[in-house]
């Protein structure tokens, strides 16, 4: 079998990303799917399943097999281990994202005061696209809610900038022009019923209680997910928008929500073919190997070289019944001229 015909075999196998577009709700459990595919394709199904492994572990297994190969598909896997990286970050970050929103989501359920809440609201206007993980609607403002669920301490320095801190500071963006960029398409599609205009106040919710946060950008509001329903309901302001009002922001944010497919940062054929051809060559060439052992092996067995090595492994004489009569024969008669020569000269002695 060629490696373009077993590559197409491993191809059939993956059904994850078949679709020719997902939504943002869809993405990771498809990426869950293709992660159990591969995995599986590589290893065992049920010692897959038992070790929980990972794209990660197909990457070092694959590398492993390349080695034994003699690097026959090293282009191949360095494409697989650098876009599976991506895939794995991006499995990560939507775990991290989904379990963050859960919380507040949750939190927001204990609104006591009047509002109405719309959750990741994704928009594109001029070839810009954003998602809002949550606008609440309230008579007294509107909110735009950024949720983080993060493991490390927080720094958001005077510029707006965001900063993970520990044993060093991972820069993470600026958080300023995030939620500036949001709100301006959120006053966008409110504009189209006239309410451009109104109150929106930024919040940065973060799910970890146990966090040491630090913001230097006033303009940003930043708060425990617990403590956010109480900030919403005691938020103070001028401003007055009744039911009515709030009934028709919520219905130009849901007219104005993005109507594209959600947008993968990696191309998943690409990534499927390369995956099924890095391991349909791995295949072949041990194939190719193992039948080159065997063929080695059988020459070697039938070279002169090796007969005679084979005959000549144990020397010991043993003549044939017909070689022990000549002997024998060749024995007596030199016995015989031994005897008749002593006799001849026991004679001459005598005379």
């Amino acid at each position: 079998m060629t490696i373009q015909n077993r590559a197409n075999e491993i191809l059939s196998q993956i059904t994850a990303f078949s679709e020719e577009s997902y939504t943002k709700a869809e993405y990771l459990p498809e990426l869950m799917k293709l992660q159990e595919e591969i995995v599986n394709l590589t290893f065992n199904g049920e010692h897959a399943e038992e070790a929980k492994l990972r794209l990660w572990d197909v990457g070092k297994h694959l590398e492993m097999l390349n080695a034994e190969c003699g690097g026959k598909a090293d282009k191949e896997l360095s494409d697989f281990i650098q876009t599976s990286k991506k895939i794995g970050n991006e499995i990560s970050a939507e775990i991290s994202g989904n379990k963050g929103e859960r919380i507040v989501f949750s939190a927001l359920n204990n609104l006591n005061c009047y509002n109405a809440v719309l959750h990741n609201v994704e928009f594109e206007f001029d070839g810009k696209r954003t998602e809002i993980d949550a606008i609440v609607f309230t008579h007294r403002a509107v909110f735009i809610i950024e949720i983080k669920n993060s493991k490390k301490n927080i720094f958001i320095d005077e510029d707006g900038g965001f900063y993970r801190t520990g044993h060093s500071m991972h820069y993470d963006g600026n958080i300023a022009d995030k939620m500036s960029d949001r709100e301006a398409m959120l006053r966008k599609a409110l504009d189209n019923v006239g309410l451009g205009y109104l109150k929106i106040f930024n919040i940065v919710a973060f799910t970890n209680h146990r966090l040491d946060i630090e913001n230097k950008y006033h303009r940003i509001k930043v708060c425990g997910s617990n403590y956010l329903p109480v900030f919403i309901d005691k938020f103070q302001s001028d401003n007055w928008y009744s039911d009515e009002n709030i009934g028709t922001m919520v219905t130009a944010v849901e007219n104005s929500r993005c109507k594209e497919p959600f947008q993968m940062p990696v191309n998943m054929d690409d990534f499927k073919l390369n995956f099924a051809t890095l391991m349909a060559t791995l295949e072949c060439s041990k194939e190719e190997k193992t039948a080159d052992a065997e063929i080695d092996e059988v020459q070697a067995k039938e070279s002169p070289q090796a007969k005679n090595d084979e005959n000549e492994t144990v020397h010991i004489f043993r003549p044939s019944k017909c070689r022990r009569g000549v002997v024998a024969a060749s024995v007596g008669i030199a016995v015989l001229n031994i005897a008749a020569f002593g006799i001849n000269a026991l004679l001459k002695s005598t005379r």
